[in-house]
């Protein structure tokens, strides 16, 4: 199936851009947990530099796209007719179905 194939390489995409744009992140993060709930906050400050974000965001913009087309495909799909597998039992004619059927006595 195609839209398998879609997938896995949105994985694929999804994982090399993020693990590169991870990765080499300089940065820190924070959790603030207050009361009320309302008050607590989470700050996170990732930088990546150089050539990882050069490469990492084209990757992961590749892979939510190629994610987006596997999702209309899998719709897609969904609304076609199964394909019709021939039965040899009810479409041959029954001369065909027997081997050697027309020297029979």
């Amino acid at each position: 199936m195609k839209s398998d194939r879609l997938v896995i390489a949105a994985v694929l995409f999804l994982a090399g851009g993020l693990a590169l744009l991870f990765g080499f992140t300089h940065g820190s993060t924070g959790l603030s947990v207050g009361y009320p709930f309302s008050a607590t906050s989470l700050h996170v400050d990732m930088t990546t530099t150089g050539i990882p974000a050069l490469i990492g965001v084209p990757l992961l913009g590749a892979g939510a796209l190629l994610l987006f087309v596997a999702l209309i495909a899998a719709i897609v799909s969904q609304f076609r007719r199964p394909e019709r597998v021939l039965d040899t039992d009810t479409d041959l004619s029954a001369k065909r179905r027997e081997p050697f059927g027309e020297f029979e006595d």
